[in-house]
């Protein structure tokens, strides 16, 4: 694909803000966007999810006349809805796909990363500039759909973050994530014991922050029994929970004992629960070096350096987007 290089787009002027645009399913990543309003940045969130109509989602990003886009789940987006956007359009993989074998390493087949991965084949490179993914070890085969510009882990909103507290009494526990046979297998007796409150169906981040605010250990569970590396680990450790996991992979530099539980069996998971539940202060170290690690995706830094990236990039190594050069087109229709 011929790269463009003249882009009829790029970053605002001196002193003017970022106009910066995330497109998603609000009720998952609306509390991994930034929310901003200054000098520095203008964001706005618009919500769209796969059956949705893409062309109201078309017609708010063309009001707000952005200049970059991120775009969760580009794979949902229809062919060609934003290839003439002129903006700078990133899309964030956040979904876990089959990994190919590396070496010493055998190939993570399951029957939902095989789903997640035929939905890759609805990624159209005509919508986005770069791609951009959660987890590098999908990277060779989400390759074969687009190439993958940068890996890291999906940022969390700066209103979730909240400082370490000592527990007062009996701490309260958490697990948001949709049921499936393989979590429900390591929380049923967590939840049968204790009072753990399970949020299975996505939520709006308002009353995310009140969930938060009200419990102090939280549970990450795999979808399905297959390595994977979810953005709730960061949510939880921002909000000064104690986070206990099944094994992550990649770790994005966590490291089990230290930032977070790590936990490999469910009768794992309910020796964990139960000593944190009586001794909460044993732990309190896990949570304030969890709470240090989550700084690095905080989302007021993640966004505007990634930004900031992209258009350095883009400036020197083009698109394959053939965005059409609106100046030039109101030009031409001026003078005719």
């Amino acid at each position: 694909m011929a790269l463009r290089r003249d882009l009829p787009f790029g970053p605002p002027a001196a002193g003017v803000p970022l106009r910066l645009a995330f497109v998603g399913q609000q009720t998952y990543f609306r509390a991994c966007a930034l929310d901003e309003d200054s000098a520095r940045v203008r964001t706005t969130f618009v919500d769209y999810r796969a059956g949705r109509d893409p062309g109201l989602m078309r017609a708010k990003l063309d009001a707000f006349a952005p200049h970059a886009v991120v775009v969760f789940r580009p794979e949902t987006v229809p062919a060609g809805l934003l290839a003439d956007l002129p903006a700078a359009i990133v899309g964030f993989l956040t979904e876990p796909i089959s990994r190919q074998a590396g070496p010493g390493r055998a190939q993570a087949v399951h029957w939902d990363l095989e789903g997640r991965r035929r939905d890759m084949a609805g990624l159209d490179p005509a919508n986005v500039d770069r791609i951009v993914s959660f987890d590098p070890m999908i990277v060779p085969t989400a390759d074969e759909f687009m190439e993958v510009w940068r890996s890291l882990p999906i940022p969390v909103a700066d209103r979730l973050y909240r400082p370490v507290r000592r527990v007062h009494g009996t701490p309260r526990m958490l697990f948001v994530g949709r049921s499936t046979v393989h979590r429900e297998r390591y929380l049923i007796d967590v939840k049968h014991r204790f009072d753990c409150l399970h949020v299975a169906f996505g939520i709006q981040v308002e009353e995310l922050e009140t969930l938060l605010d009200r419990h102090q250990i939280t549970f990450n569970i795999h979808n399905e029994p297959y390595p994977s590396f979810e953005n709730r680990v960061f949510l939880h450790l921002a909000a000064g929970h104690l986070v206990i996991s099944e094994p992550l992979s990649p770790t994005h530099g966590l490291e089990p004992g230290f930032d977070y539980v790590e936990v490999s069996h469910p009768e794992d998971l309910v020796a964990v629960a139960t000593e944190a539940r009586a001794f909460p202060d044993a732990f309190h170290r896990v949570r304030v070096r969890g709470r240090q690690k989550a700084e690095q995706v905080r989302a007021s830094r993640a966004w505007p350096a990634l930004v900031r990236d992209l258009f350095a990039d883009l400036a020197a190594f083009g698109t394959g987007r053939q965005v059409p050069d609106r100046r030039r087109t109101l030009s031409g229709a001026a003078g005719a």
